[in-house]
């Protein structure tokens, strides 16, 4: 197990070194755990390209059969105390989007720290890529993320929806309205997310069946910077309800008859069962949760 153990974190991280420093050992051990490991397998687990390496294909066979289980020992004491003695503590590891993690952790991370203070909580902030890469490579328990078809690999838990609002300066043309059409708005300069995010893609989709083109003037990624922007009436832009709170010197138009609600949850790993912790968080989730409405 710590030939098996050594060998899991090195290709985790891709770092003897840092495997080493993880796991409470030296380099030079790791190094010898590894050796043993292929010599008793008969095979080459990593291409060593200087001080890179690499999992060869059947260390990477190797590496999805048994991380889980080493993920699931390392886990061990604070499974043992939470099952033995009723004890929730250690470590919770979560990634979120900016938004996500502004707007709507907080009355989470709130309730979970005043049920649990013996828990440290750390939040990771990525894109929807680097969200699903970290919980893939072990680095969170759970992840935030708007999911419209779970992966095969990860269980999505549903927690809310969001809608999506056309926001503009309170003193625009449009402000005051209740609705309005897309072509219409189309008629003024817009703020964007950076191209390659969901949020512009879906957008772009949309425009491009109906066969609307907008006037980018701005491409910039964060909400609460693209709320910045509009309020300075540099453009209006269209942003989930969830990123709005009443401190927002915007006028709020809802949009969704142009765009599907986004349905947010949190991920976690179909082949581990999440950790004490992790599953205490979970259980706080309010499925009943509603983002700031869009009037």
């Amino acid at each position: 197990m710590k030939q098996l153990r050594a060998f899991c974190h090195v290709a985790r991280v891709g770092s003897i070194t840092r495997a080493a420093e993880h796991i409470f050992s030296s380099q030079p051990a790791v190094s010898q755990h590894l050796q043993t490991l292929e010599e008793e397998f008969g095979v080459t687990l990593f291409e060593r390209k200087g001080p890179r390496i690499s999992l060869t294909p059947a260390g990477r066979r190797l590496y999805e059969t048994t991380m889980p289980t080493v993920a699931s020992l390392d886990r061990l004491p604070e499974t043992f105390a939470a099952q033995h003695r009723g004890e929730i503590s250690g470590e919770l590891q979560l990634a979120a989007g900016a938004a996500t993690a502004a707007y709507v952790m907080p009355r989470y991370l709130k309730r979970f720290r005043e049920r649990y203070p013996g828990v440290r909580v750390n939040v990771r902030i990525g894109t929807g890529r680097e969200r699903l890469d970290w919980l893939r490579a072990y680095e969170v328990d759970v992840a935030f993320a708007a999911v419209d078809a779970p992966p095969p690999d990860l269980s999505f838990q549903y927690t809310f929806s969001s809608r999506h609002v056309l926001i503009t300066p309170e003193d625009h043309p449009l402000a005051g309205r209740e609705s309005v059409e897309i072509a219409e708005a189309a008629g003024f300069p817009a703020i964007a997310p950076a191209a390659g995010g969901y949020i512009r893609d879906a957008a772009d989709m949309v425009l491009r069946q109906l066969g609307v083109v907008i006037d980018v003037v701005l491409e910039v990624d964060g909400w609460s910077v693209i709320k910045r922007y509009v309020e300075a009436g540099v453009g209006i832009a269209v942003v989930p309800n969830l990123c709005l709170n009443d401190r927002d010197r915007v006028w709020r138009i809802p949009f969704d008859r142009y765009f599907l609600d986004r349905r947010y949850g949190v991920l976690t790993r179909r082949d581990l069962v999440p950790s004490p912790t992790a599953e205490r968080f979970i259980e706080l989730l309010d499925p009943g949760f509603q983002p700031p409405s869009g009037q």
